[in-house]
């Protein structure tokens, strides 16, 4: 089912309860425990497909928003405003003095006087070329280019375009910052730096980097927050905190791009991909700048050199990430991050190798603001997840996940496809769980050791259902909890043990 629906600019996004309602036939399958390798050929029992009717997300009470994804506080779809089309003139940077020839003259003041010729309408063009930015704003040292609300910024590709900066390590700084502003399509050209040294391969490491901190910044203006924007098709390299990041603000859509080559991947906030941040003392959903509804959509990334490549933090809720592609990742790839961030959908994604797990949720780490668990009622689903240390990973009191019909295949290096620690409330329903090598379990509950004393605990009413786990190494392992349901999951075709219970775990159900 396509998720996003295009009519020249305007996107359209629905959600869980309008897709179709499907009937289906489910065989119950006990598991029991194996104390030895079990070669069994037998057909695997339906499970549900892939609709979502089959298990709804639990309304949780945040306020009084109540369900995950792109609705409204009654639950009701929303549509995501994005940039009106050009109504106005079509300004040519190369018509202010900007020099599209390489190791031109500083083309970053043409760009900004086209900008600030343009009227709300317009459209400011970027032939092809290479733009040299060797200055800031007068009005923001940060920043190259400061966008106006209304006024489009549209290269000629996404490799044909490129804004190359002289930026190199200053702090907070920005090749294109954008503060309250609406209605503005950003598309089709790459940002990259001068910056030549090495590319960050070192999450322990604080003092690498170089270029710009962030290559796109959208924010709030004394509280007014950045809307209706769409940021396509571009490619970013080559910065140090943020590819793109998106700060107390809603309706901005993310689509299209490539994010690769991170300066730095070091603790506090370096090498993020896009990140869609809330405010950390925000929790209004009232406020002007409560952060909510963002969409990631179609986007790719190289994560040989990125920590994470999609990141929510802070109470930013009732955003959807989904059909992003990601190839590696030093940390967790897709990461909620442990400031309580909640409600939102994580969908139809593709992780591929990623060291640390495919999805996240909850987060140990924290230079300046210690994290630990991410908020109520996200729900992940239908994920294709191949390879990743673990497939999704839920910790340190993360609350009432919903983890559904995701694909994991396990790799060389992967430990777990689903690991559930303080997890209160987690529900994995008709999740598919194959591969793996020696040590490999599909789904594992453990205790939660916590972070400082953040987060300990075990995991508690847990909800296991019709899950299928074939052709695994192992299938089942219950290291610690408590109120623990297993209800007709199917397990076929493995190696090892298909369930372990620790002893003195009580109160178990299998079925």
């Amino acid at each position: 089912m396509k998720e996003i629906v295009r009519n020249g600019r305007r996107v359209l996004v629905h959600t869980w309860w309008m897709v179709l309602s499907l009937v289906f036939l489910l065989t119950a399958c006990t598991v029991e425990e194996s104390n030895g390798p079990n070669k069994s050929e037998e057909a695997v029992e339906p499970v549900p497909s892939e609709s979502d009717e089959a298990v709804k997300p639990t309304p949780i009470k945040k306020g009084d928003w109540q369900l995950p994804g792109l609705v409204d506080r009654s639950g009701k779809p929303i549509e995501v405003e994005t940039p009106g089309p050009v109504t106005g003139k079509h300004l040519d940077v190369t018509d202010f003095g900007a020099d599209p020839n390489p190791d031109s003259h500083d083309d970053a003041a043409a760009i900004r006087k086209a900008l600030d010729a343009a009227e709300p309408g317009d459209e400011v063009l970027l032939p092809a070329g290479t733009y040299d930015l060797r200055s800031t704003d007068p009005n923001d040292e940060s920043a190259n280019i400061v966008l106006r609300s209304g006024v489009d910024l549209r290269g000629e590709g996404q490799e044909k375009t490129i804004l190359l900066t002289s930026l190199d390590g200053e702090e907070d700084s920005r090749v294109i910052r954008g503060s309250g502003v609406h209605d503005i399509l950003v598309a089709d050209f790459t940002i990259t730096s001068r910056y030549e040294g090495p590319l960050g391969d070192d999450p322990d490491d604080g003092n690498s980097g170089g270029g710009p901190m962030y290559g796109i910044h959208l924010g709030a203006k004394e509280g007014q927050a950045s809307t209706q924007i769409m940021v396509e098709n571009l490619s970013i390299r080559r910065f140090e905190r943020h590819g793109i990041s998106v700060k107390a603000s809603r309706e901005v859509t993310i689509s299209g791009n490539h994010i690769s080559e991170a300066t730095a991947i070091g603790p506090g906030g370096q090498g993020y991909g896009i990140a869609i941040e809330g405010s950390r003392d925000q929790h209004d959903p009232d406020a002007a700048n409560d952060s909510r509804h963002n969409v990631v959509i179609g986007n790719t990334f190289d994560g040989k050199h990125l920590r994470h490549s999609i990141l929510l933090q802070f109470p930013t809720h009732n955003n959807l990430v989904a059909d992003n592609t990601i190839v590696g990742s030093h940390l967790d790839a897709i990461d909620l991050h442990g400031e309580g961030e909640y409600l939102n959908e994580v969908r139809h994604n593709t992780v591929v190798g990623s060291q640390r797990a495919g999805i996240a949720l909850g987060n140990s780490g924290g230079a300046k603001n210690k994290h630990d668990a991410s908020g109520s009622g996200n729900w992940v689903h239908s994920n294709n997840l191949i390879g990743n240390r673990q497939g999704v990973l839920v910790i340190l009191g993360t609350p009432d996940t919903l983890i559904k019909n995701n694909w994991i295949t396990a790799g060389e290096n992967s430990k777990v496809g689903i690991e559930v620690h303080n997890g209160p409330g987690t529900e994995l329903y008709g999740n598919h769980i194959t591969g793996g090598t020696d040590g490999f379990w599909a789904i594992q509950l453990t205790e939660d050791r916590g972070s400082e004393g953040r987060g300990k605990g075990i995991p508690s009413d847990i909800r296991i259902e019709f899950n299928v786990i074939r052709q695994a190494t192992n299938g089942i392992r219950i290291d610690a909890g408590e109120n623990l349901k297993l209800l007709k999951n199917s397990l076929n075709g493995i190696d090892g043990t298909k369930l372990r219970v620790a002893d003195g775990i009580d109160g178990v159900k299998v079925e």
